[in-house]
Parts: structure tokens; sequence; C-alpha cells
């Protein structure tokens, strides 16, 4: 039985890989804007980059983002999510070699307080293939049907009109983390959303050469922070970074028009 269940995770493995490659969803989040008793609709496109006809399935999930590291779980029941209130339309199609579908995600908010909210949930876009039993058959293998099972994963979230404008956030710590065997300087920042509402964060470092007073900026990949959480991002300074005395300025531009969330680091680069 080990023997046969080692064969069946290779070809879980093996088949994820050509997956990700003969299929494609765009785009990867959605975001609703809607009050309570609303309801809204945005396209899904799915495309079968393969070269034979697929059957896919949509379906949602509620998910929890703890820690620091941006990292998700998907669970049945949470105070914040949305699942319940999403729709596929359709939920389960099939899409020839190089076909597209758009797909309609409807979002229908409660008329009652739990609409008042900022809410959140992810789609499940899954691809299942069917294959026959095994020709060689054991003790172990009686008419076995493998069925494989892949997915694209898509983020929505809801926010109330009344909360678009309630973004606050604040950076907990602005560090120098360079470890022996980095090649260059590593600095990390955490971030904190403090506010009610659901926040796009832009980071970049504003750096100053505290002799010559040559300046330059140095950006990262954007990431969100659902509402009370928090996110760590790493910025790497380049191997050749010139040696020298640094004012460093870590910047969060999270999407207010007034604020932004920042930290200054004072450094020595030898």
């Amino acid at each position: 039985m080990n023997r046969l269940l080692a064969f069946i995770a290779t070809i879980v493995f093996l088949s994820g890989n050509l997956f990700s490659q003969s299929a494609s969803i765009s785009p990867s989040r959605f975001y609703y804007k809607l009050s309570p008793g609303e309801s809204g609709t945005q396209l899904l496109r799915v495309t079968n980059n393969g070269n034979r006809s697929e059957t896919f399935q949509v379906s949602f999930s509620n998910f929890a983002s703890e820690g620091n590291q941006g990292k998700t779980t998907v669970i049945d029941e949470y105070e914040h999510g949305c699942a319940s209130w999403l729709t596929a339309s359709p939920a389960f199609f099939e899409a020839a070699p190089g076909e597209t579908k758009d797909i309609e995600i409807r979002l229908q908010v409660p008329s009652g307080s739990e609409g008042l909210s900022v809410r959140w949930a992810v789609g499940q876009v899954r691809l299942a293939t069917e294959r026959k039993a095994l020709e060689e058959r054991g003790d172990n293998v009686t008419g076995m049907q493998i069925i494989q099972t892949f997915e694209f994963l898509f983020h929505v979230f809801q926010t109330p009109p009344a909360l678009e404008n309630m973004r606050e956030a604040s950076v907990l710590s602005f560090r120098d983390v360079t470890g022996p065997n980095d090649a260059g300087v590593v600095l990390r920042m955490e971030v904190e959303n403090t506010g009610r509402a659901i926040i796009d964060c832009a980071p970049y470092l504003d750096i100053v050469n505290s002799t010559t007073g040559e300046s330059q900026r140095i950006m990262n990949r954007a990431f969100t922070v659902l509402p009370g959480g928090k996110r760590e991002v790493n910025f790497r300074l380049p191997e050749d970074f010139p040696p020298g005395r640094y004012s460093i300025l870590g910047i969060i531009d999270y999407g207010s028009r007034t604020d932004l969330a920042g930290a200054e680091l004072d450094l020595i680069i030898d």
C-alpha cells in the first residue's frame, strides 16, 4: 500500500507542473465596495492553454491570515468571511483548447449589520481529470481510478463605502537583519493595519548618503494587509552598494490621500 500511495503522490506532483502551464485565470484579486443589501458582479477569465478540452469548477471558502508572513489558512466558519455571499455563474463548465471563458463572480451583501464590516474570501478554480485504472492490478489495486485535482486561487475583498477612507497603518519596526551568509545588506520592516479597511501597501526605501547628499529610491513588491493584521517585508540592497554612512527612510504607501507610514534608520556600510 505504501508503494501505491507513493505512486499517486508522484502522479499528483508531476501533473501539477503540467497544469500550471495548461490553464490560467485573471484577475487574481477582486475588490467590491458594496453597501448592505447591494450586490455586484465582476468577471473572472479562465483560459485553457492546453491541447484538450478540460472541465473546471469554481467554489469559495473563507480564509484567515495570521502572523506577519502573509500566509493564509482556509477555514469553514469565520467572522470576517464572505464565502457564503459569493456565487459563480457558471460554477461548472468546459473549455476547449485555447478557449477563454468569462465567469460572473457575484457578491450579495446581506442587508443586516453583518454587511457593515469588511469581509474577505478566496475563490478556487479547480481542474479535475479522471484516469482509468492501472492495467497492472495487484492485491492492493482493484478497479481504482486516480482523480487529479488542481486549483488556482483568487481573493475577494469587500469594503463597505462607509469604511473606504478608514485606512490607517503603522510601522512597528525597521531594522538591519543582515546575516553572515547574506551577500548584501538586508533591512526588515514590520507593518500593522491599524484601521478598519483593507490596505494595499506599496513599500519603498528613500536612501540618502549622509556625506555626499546623493539619494536614491528602492521599491519592493506590493502586498495586502487585512484589518488588524501585520506583515513583514524585507529589502535587500544591491551587493555592490557603495560604502558610507546612510540615512534610510522606510516608507509604506497604504492608499491614504494624506498620510504615509514610515520609520528611519541610520546605517553604516563598510
